[in-house]
């Protein structure tokens, strides 16, 4: 049978999407940020935010402009980690955020949201994507029936540019339906969720985590322990309202 029918009855993915690429982060291997997002999103009732480093807000709003059902897809990157996201020296929790219209917005109960720290403390802020599924979000190698991405297909939505190889988190559109050329670089969907208001976040309140919250170094396995006691931490610190310049000291 050939290839083009095999396809025909594989889920088709939307034309356009935000498309963001995972690996190792924040000195987690990726099996234990999916862990973790998973147990924060059976938490949350199928909410759980995907943070991310940088501002895509011009294009959420492009994306919200052509669809009110919008989808995140994730992707494994092809390129190793590295040694800063594999083996950080210090970490943050994020603890405040607000809307890409300016608004206050509370971080769900059961999310966290960790990234590196920068040696000079000038890192203000972090971004994160507002997501939901109400199935599993352990990621698969090749979502089975879901063809897989093709990069030369793939074009920004507001710019139509093609992606940099940079570009980690875009807001996309595919121009050819997901066919893929056999010469193109393919990236496997292992994962989809629906964005829901506000859609995209972002985060301030930047909160040093101790050595003994860190869960990076909690082992493999996901401690639901060192999860609350973290989220204790952030708990306690935008309870107390400690200026922010002096949680960077």
């Amino acid at each position: 049978m050939a290839p083009s029918d095999n396809r025909k009855s594989r889920p088709a993915l939307p034309s356009i999407f935000c498309w963001t690429k995972f690996g190792t982060e924040a000195g987690e291997a990726t099996q234990s940020i999916f862990e973790r997002k998973e147990l924060e999103r059976k938490r949350n009732g199928g909410i759980f935010l995907w943070g991310i480093g940088n501002s895509i807000r011009p294009s959420i709003a492009a994306l919200l402009r052509e669809t009110d059902s919008p989808e995140v897809i994730f992707s494994p990157m092809k390129s190793p980690a590295s040694k800063k996201d594999t083996s950080p020296e210090r970490l943050v929790l994020w603890s405040t955020a607000e809307t890409y219209d300016g608004l206050d917005y509370k971080i769900p109960e059961h999310s966290l949201v960790t990234s590196r720290a920068s040696a000079d403390h000038s890192r203000s802020a972090h971004f994160a994507l507002v997501c939901e599924s109400l199935q599993s979000i352990s990621p698969k190698p090749d979502q089975g029936d879901t063809p897989p991405l093709c990069l030369d297909d793939l074009r920004n939505l507001r710019t139509g540019s093609i992606l940099g190889a940079s570009q980690v988190t875009s807001v996309v559109r595919c121009l050819n339906g997901n066919v893929p050329n056999e010469s193109a670089s393919l990236y496997p969907v292992a994962v989809r969720a629906r964005l829901v208001y506000p859609y995209f976040v972002r985060l301030t309140g930047a909160l040093p985590i101790p050595d003994s919250l860190r869960l990076d170094r909690v082992g493999s396995e996901v401690s639901l322990r060192a999860m609350d006691d973290l989220l204790e931490h952030r708990r306690s610190a935008v309870k107390s309202e400690v200026p922010q310049q002096l949680m960077l000291v």
